[in-house]
């Protein structure tokens, strides 16, 4: 369903504020902006730029497990779900501009630009599966060459769901342990405030 462009599964949808289509989507008539994408789940604008990258959970077994990834989300592209996954590649298809591997799971949620302070222009973004939250720094010029990778906080807290910059510079960070997939405690989720000094 991720290839059929006109299933609403395993895509990226743009909407107008009052819910209709707009007229320059890439596909007249409808919401899908972006496809074969297999669990998109985190989604985040980078300031100054337009970029828009997206986190997508990749397979827990299924043609082996992992492979999960950040993409770099332009209007119209297939991202090989389930064709091609992780640095496999086919032509029309985008591969990601970095992925877990087959050894390594992510399980990417969300995500989000820094704006102020020493991480700013960095992305974060939670990691449920990876318990641990990751920061990626990209080339000005290169929407899709990335120049550092980060991962922090990792099993300090379980099962990272949700990454925010709030307006006071700190992050803010939900965790999801009592899902039913976690190990939770009795205080198990909380929002958490991370300041970077």
């Amino acid at each position: 369903m991720a290839q059929d462009v006109s299933s609403l599964n395993g895509k990226i949808l743009r909407l107008n504020p009052d819910g209709s289509i707009p007229a320059d989507n890439p596909f007249p008539g409808s919401p899908v902006y972006a496809y074969g994408l297999r669990n998109p789940q985190g989604l985040a604008w980078q300031p100054g730029t337009g970029r828009l990258y997206a986190t997508d959970n990749g397979p827990s077994s299924e043609k082996g497990c992992c492979q999960d990834e950040v993409n770099y989300i332009e209007a119209g592209k297939n991202y090989g779900w389930p064709v091609i996954s992780g640095d496999e590649t086919r032509a029309g298809m985008e591969t990601p501009v970095i992925q877990s591997g087959t050894g390594n799971t992510w399980a990417p949620s969300g995500a989000t630009f820094v704006t102020s302070g020493p991480w700013a222009g960095s992305l974060l973004f939670a990691g449920l599966s990876g318990q641990s939250l990751y920061r990626l720094t990209f080339d000005a010029n290169d929407p899709r060459k990335i120049t550092s990778f980060a991962v922090l906080l990792t099993n300090q807290y379980g099962r990272l769901r949700d990454v925010v910059e709030g307006p006071d510079g700190a992050f803010y960070i939900l965790t999801s342990n009592r899902d039913g997939r976690g190990q939770p405690s009795a205080d198990g989720d909380r929002l958490l405030r991370l300041t970077i000094k």
